[in-house]
């Protein structure tokens, strides 16, 4: 396979996945949340929480990043600050009631999107498709 062949492939996996993630944002936007709230709510545990810099970890920030996004979860009463009672340094971050009933409201909802903007391809297309990006993996 030719360089240029390698970057255009390249450059079509990028843009393939911004404008997937850009759709898929955009739906959950209309929801009255943002991407970061959503994927926070979506990793937080139903029973345990997760702690502050966990979920640093799983959202790919710093967890001085992590303040104003709790904050503002907090105001929206979908999560709340617990101190871990095995170590009172570790803030564990666990849903309220609302914050659990909009994460098993809007879960099956981005499921959803996901497959509505992935049904332009045949079941076929997306095995393939699954094993390239695999195998690139």
């Amino acid at each position: 396979m030719e360089g240029s062949s390698s970057l255009d492939v390249y450059r079509a996996l990028r843009s393939a996945s911004h404008y997937i993630k850009k759709d898929l944002r955009n739906k959950l936007v209309n929801h009255g949340i943002t991407w970061p709230q959503f994927h926070a709510l979506y990793h937080i545990g139903e029973e345990d929480g997760i702690a502050i810099n966990e979920l640093a970890k799983e959202l790919k920030c710093n967890a001085s990043n992590m303040t104003g996004l709790i904050d503002r979860m907090v105001e929206n009463n979908w999560v709340y600050r617990k101190q871990c009672e095995h170590d009172r340094r570790i803030w564990l971050i666990k849903l309220t009631q609302e914050g659990a009933e909009l994460r098993d409201k809007l879960i099956p909802i981005h499921h959803d999107n996901i497959k509505k903007r992935m049904e332009i391809l045949s079941d076929e297309e997306l095995t393939t498709l699954k094993a390239i990006l695999d195998k690139l993996i």
